[in-house]
């Protein structure tokens, strides 16, 4: 009997898209077809790395959260893992009423248990209502049902205050999510914090905003203890490393997922239409390229969805209806990045980057100062910081021209740190709904999409809409929808 090779469509050729067409390979063999379709000029999405005089830089994502092993062991499996680096142990700090501040420690992204240590940012007033919230003689408790959800800045404010918000919890958040705390829901962007309320209310304890986190703490103290613990006490307890990154800048990381993948990459093409046919699916395609202009139909066994949920909603719509209304009315955030490079560090702080409160006299929302950050990127250049622009509330930053961008960035680094320095290399990157956002019950609006599309045989879809913007994420969604495509249609 012939066995004719299967075709598998894969739209997108981001992390998502490449490490689906990767684990693709590794299950239905070399003979099959994989074609990735890709509607920019090159790949890697939201991951893009520059060439400098002096080394790789990024103006996407600049690392992954390292406690994530199956990313690292994923990486490793790629012969990677000798590209991984750590960062410096130098603290970043907070941008606040004109002033650099101390980021403080012991809060779950930003929202603290107690008043200690928040005295340098917060007001006497704010500092007082923190203490007294958790104390129940003198707060009502949060009426909450296990399994609810929360605006994060609404909870926030209504239990601490609006300066909480705007001065720590915002600016964190919006480090990766671009947005403030009040476009973003608990249980997707803190899902630890939404986690310890199910936990109180579900044993009848007094439910407050510091219990939880503090019940977090605990936990992740308990935790760390444990590990030390069970180190050799011939071993040197060593910190454990949050975040790590590519030595080469993650391009070293997309192009091994392509050229492993084996994959038919087709660039500046976009899918326009996905239908399904008795043998599988119709995927129409339309060029860009001047040279190869109309509209061009493969025959697919299945397909794997994994570009933005603005793409990926209409081209469900004929296949899968619910799940093309649900993800295509999920919201993204534009950004920018300005990599400026520098031929001195005089007068840079000693710091990986500053955070800025919401409503700061400044253009950008944060600085990594990326050659404190990482060693090997201080090798290239004695100082390389990124200013990013932009949140879902306000884009208006993003629109403006590059020049305007760089003397925004240059000025608002000066007034937030003192550094005065003429760069002698720059770059300006858009991202465009880039990040998306994660409202009040996206997590389970994303149940009920993926339920749906999972009745549809040979057909899977994914990306950072899913379940979060993190890298290590992205690839666990990517080759789990990989999984599905490819076992039922093998």
């Amino acid at each position: 009997m012939v066995v004719t090779p299967q075709t598998v469509v894969v739209i997108g050729a981001g992390i998502s898209g490449l490490t689906s067409a990767y684990e693709l390979r590794r299950k239905l063999g070399r003979g099959a077809r994989i074609v990735v379709i890709e509607k920019a000029p090159t790949i890697g999405g939201k991951l893009k790395t520059v060439s400098s005089d002096r080394g790789p830089l990024e103006v996407g994502a600049e690392a992954y959260l390292a406690f994530r092993k199956d990313a690292t062991e994923f990486f490793s499996r790629l012969g990677l893992g000798e590209q991984l680096v750590a960062p410096s142990a130098l603290p970043s700090q907070l941008y606040v009423d004109g002033s650099l501040r101390s980021l403080p420690r012991n809060t779950i992204m930003g929202v603290p248990s107690g008043p200690e240590g928040l005295e340098s940012i917060l007001s006497p007033e704010t500092l007082d209502r923190i203490a007294m919230e958790s104390d129940p003689s003198i707060s009502a408790g949060i009426h909450w049902v296990p399994g609810d959800d929360a605006n994060v800045g609404q909870l926030v404010e209504a239990r601490y205050g609006s300066e909480v918000v705007d001065r720590i919890v915002s600016p964190l958040l919006g480090g990766v999510y671009s947005s403030t705390a009040y476009d973003l829901g608990l249980r997707a962007t803190i899902p630890q914090l939404a986690a310890a309320f199910d936990q109180m209310a579900s044993a009848g304890e007094f439910v407050s905003l510091g219990g939880a986190v503090k019940k977090v703490l605990d936990e992740r103290k308990r935790f760390q203890q444990a590990r030390l613990g069970s180190e050799s006490v011939h071993s040197k307890p060593h910190r454990p490393v949050v975040f790590q990154t590519f030595r080469d800048g993650f391009e070293v990381l997309y192009r091994t997922l392509a050229e492993e993948s084996g994959a038919e990459i087709r660039l500046n093409t976009s899918a326009v239409a996905l239908a399904r046919t008795d043998t599988g699916f119709a995927v129409s395609l339309e060029s860009s390229s001047e040279s190869e202009g109309g509209v061009e139909t493969i025959d697919a066994d299945g397909v794997v969805l994994a570009a933005p949920a603005h793409v990926t909603g209409p081209l469900l719509a004929d296949v899968a209806a619910d799940a093309s209304e649900i993800i295509g009315g999920v919201d993204a955030a534009s950004s920018a990045v300005v990599a400026m490079c520098f031929d001195t560090s005089e007068g840079l702080p000693e710091i990986n980057g500053v955070l800025c409160e919401a409503g700061a006299d400044l253009s950008a929302k944060a600085f990594t100062i990326s050659s404190r950050k990482w060693p090997h990127i201080a090798q290239r250049y004695p100082a390389v910081v990124r200013a990013s622009f932009g949140r879902f509330d306000d884009d208006s930053h993003v629109h403006r021209t590059d020049e305007d961008l760089l003397a925004r960035a240059r000025q608002d680094l000066a007034r937030a740190t003192g550094f005065t320095a003429e760069p002698v290399a720059t770059m300006v990157q858009r991202w465009w709904r880039g990040i998306p956002r994660f409202d009040v019950g996206h997590g389970q609006l994303m149940e009920f999409a993926q339920a749906n599309i999972a009745d549809v045989r040979g057909l899977a879809a994914s990306g950072a809409w899913l379940s979060g913007p993190g890298i290590p994420e992205c690839i666990s969604n990517a080759r789990a929808a990989a999984d599905k495509v490819a076992g039922e249609i093998y």
